[in-house]
């Protein structure tokens, strides 16, 4: 299956190439370390990642995502921004030397209840980052952004608790570091109308959702990312930049919808149901 999976993607990703559209998106990254969790990258595979990006993609900031989607400014055919979810310590040693090297923006969503603590990723207990380490990556050249106090899930959480998780959030962090806080992570990329405008309202200038490329007109608070974790090979990594992402997720969702419908599956749904 993986590497039928692999091969599809490889298809869909020379045809995209040969089309030669523009490829906007944003990266969205969890642990870089050594660890097994799945929701980790190795240092080195990030590196080759990130190698990959400085050679042909222009690496920009959130807020030039936002001029963009907006119709602001222009970006170049091929522009990316890369971000990471909840703030593991892993990201101060692996991932902020390398970035500050080359001079490559990045946005760093923080979970405030995590901070300075061991929180499991899957079924690893990993260690957070601290207050220092995300005040001197915000000095240098990483945005830090909100994500929420508890990382609930904010489509189920009770309205006023939301209001809570967002705009403390927001505010906690602006106290610590001293900077403005503009950006907001959903948390398991999931929100309603009623979360965005909650978002929104609290003076965020946009918020990162869903899987997908950016493109010009789209709602800066539904901010398509793609993820990359330890399944995503280089040449996957590769593909889930371009076309090939948006195109692989219609296969699979029209794959699933007809698997549904088989006389097959019906029968091997009904015998688990006796």
């Amino acid at each position: 299956m993986f590497l039928l999976k692999n091969l599809l993607y490889f298809i869909l990703y020379l045809i995209s190439k040969a089309m030669s559209r523009q490829e906007v998106s944003i990266i969205a990254y969890h642990s870089v370390d050594w660890n097994n969790s799945f929701y980790t990258v190795s240092p080195k595979e990030f590196r080759r990642q990130i190698e990959y990006l400085r050679k042909n993609y222009e690496v920009v900031s959130l807020d030039k995502i936002v001029d963009f989607v907006t119709g602001k400014k222009n970006l170049p055919k091929k522009s990316v921004a890369i971000t990471f979810d909840d703030g593991y310590y892993d990201n101060y040693l692996n991932v902020y030397p390398y970035l500050k090297k080359f001079g490559l923006p990045a946005t760093l969503f923080v979970t405030i209840g995590y901070i300075g603590k061991n929180i499991p990723l899957g079924n690893i207990p990993l260690k957070m980052l601290g207050w220092n380490e995300i005040k001197e990556m915000s000095q240098n050249n990483i945005d830090v952004g909100a994500h929420a106090i508890s990382h609930p899930n904010l489509q189920v959480t009770d309205l006023q608790e939301a209001k809570n998780e967002v705009l403390k959030s927001k505010e906690e962090i602006e106290k610590k570091i001293g900077r403005s806080i503009d950006y907001f992570a959903y948390p398991f990329s999931r929100c309603n109308a009623e979360i965005i405008d909650l978002v929104e309202s609290y003076g965020f200038k946009g918020a990162v959702d869903g899987d997908g490329l950016i493109r010009l007109g789209d709602d800066p608070f539904l901010l398509n990312r793609v993820s990359v974790d330890r399944s995503v090979n280089f040449l996957m990594f590769k593909a889930r930049l371009t076309k090939a992402v948006e195109w692989y997720k219609k296969i699979e969702q029209k794959a699933k919808e007809l698997l549904k419908k088989s006389p097959f599956m019906s029968t091997v749904s009904a015998m688990y149901k006796t």
